[in-house]
């Protein structure tokens, strides 16, 4: 750096502050993108500045990043500040410049900085250069600054090496974004197959039920031990369980087919009177093969602002638990308001769960479900999904059981009004 003969000071002590280009909405949006600010300190930018103070012989050297209210610097040499207001910053008063480069020979003599504290105290700059960091959209979202405490002027080939350091200065916050953006795909992908493999078991899981169901009508009615009126009644009653079991499978393949797109729960008000008892029609040959009353004591003008598909899976799910070990017995399910939450609970009278038992259920730790009190089968998997959904729905879930006396699943949903 070439130093001049220092004139003069022309000290004006109301210096405007920088102005705010008209774009600057934009630009703040296109400098966020990157997600740089307030990160660590990483050697590739660090040894920009180290060159680009040893280049141009300046003593303090900044990567500045102008935010909404300051200038932050991804890397630094020769100042100890890891920001300053934005009205303090020599970038920010350039952004909206003509040229990439830009210089002020003696900053005591401009109007812009003389009263600028960096320029009236520490660390007293009196030389400033730099290169705007326009991206590839043409937003400039910072600048490469050279800076000194004597007045001068950059050589023509100073500026080029600074502009060459600028180019990579944004090669690099492109490059972290790509990066950014590939292991954020990579997790997307990740979670889309471990949502894939989901859906799988809970069709195999919800399927089995109802498909059991069937087989034991059909196993009923085969043994000729029926007059022909209860094998037609059995065998519409096979009918029903089949046009339910394939309702299921298309709600399941919706709701898995929404997830995939990645697009979330979408809630709709919902009577929560009306889904119970639809749910329970579902259930009317399970439950009537084991002599089980199905009660529904919802508060009739309960709504629930929920993912219609998610709720019906954690009710299909306890329902059909319930009953598998309830003979001639009750399920009963309840819900009401309390307080800001929905309660709402399924109970049976059936065979119950000793206390460890009853404390691993919903962990996963119990590998294989006991057999229901017609030996059905089952993976044990329904409870432990049931569980994720009722937290993925922003709720909690806790099981109360004893032994000969029967089991109570307890749920808190936020009672959300909109």
């Amino acid at each position: 750096m070439q130093k001049r003969k220092e004139p003069l000071a022309q000290i004006n002590l109301f210096t405007a502050p920088p102005l705010i280009p008209l774009n600057d909405p934009l630009r703040l949006k296109e400098l966020h993108s990157y997600e740089i600010l307030d990160t660590d300190e990483e050697d590739e930018f660090n040894d920009i500045v180290l060159l680009a103070a040893s280049i141009t012989k300046a003593s303090i050297a900044v990567i500045s990043l102008v935010d909404t209210n300051r200038e932050w610097f991804k890397a630094k040499t020769g100042i100890s500040a890891n920001s300053y207001p934005r009205n303090f910053s020599f970038a920010a008063h350039f952004l909206s410049a003509e040229n990439l480069f830009f210089q002020v020979s003696d900053t005591e003599q401009d109007e812009r900085f003389s009263d600028n504290p960096l320029v009236t105290g520490k660390p007293n700059i009196r030389f400033v250069a730099g290169i705007r960091l326009v991206n590839k959209n043409g937003y400039a979202v910072g600048a490469l600054v050279v800076m000194d405490d004597q007045p001068g002027e950059l050589k023509k080939e100073q500026i080029f090496f600074l502009q060459t350091l600028a180019k990579q200065v944004l090669k690099l916050l492109e490059q972290k974004m790509l990066n950014k953006q590939i292991q954020q795909q990579r997790i997307k992908l990740e979670q889309q197959m471990s949502l894939q493999n989901r859906i799988l078991s809970i069709i195999a899981h919800d399927v089995r039920n109802p498909v059991g169901a069937v087989k034991s009508i059909i196993e009923l009615s085969g043994k000729k031990l029926l007059s022909k009126q209860d094998s037609a009644a059995l065998m519409q009653m096979a009918a029903k369980q089949i046009d339910g079991t394939v309702e299921l499978l298309n709600n399941l393949v919706d709701w898995g087919s929404m997830q995939m797109k990645g697009r979330g729960f979408e809630t709709e008000k919902t009577h929560l009177y009306t889904l119970v008892s639809n749910m329970y029609k579902s259930f009317d040959v399970m439950a009537s093969l084991k002599s089980n009353m199905l009660v529904n004591l919802v508060d009739d003008d309960l709504f629930i602002n929920s993912e219609i598909n998610a709720l019906s899976f954690i009710l299909r799910n306890l329902i059909s638990n319930a009953n598998k070990f309830t003979n001639e017995g009750v399920i009963t399910i309840c819900a009401s308001t309390k307080e800001q939450n929905i309660m709402l609970s399924v109970s049976d009278n059936g065979v119950g769960m000793d206390a460890l038992t009853c404390s691993e259920i919903l962990t996963g730790q119990k590998n294989e479900s006991s057999a229901g009190t017609l030996n059905e089968k089952g993976s044990g998997l329904g409870l432990v999904l049931t569980k994720d959904f009722v937290e993925m729905l922003g709720g909690t879930i806790t099981v109360e059981s004893e032994m000969g006396k029967g089991t109570t699943v307890y749920m808190h949903f936020p009672n959300s009004k909109t």
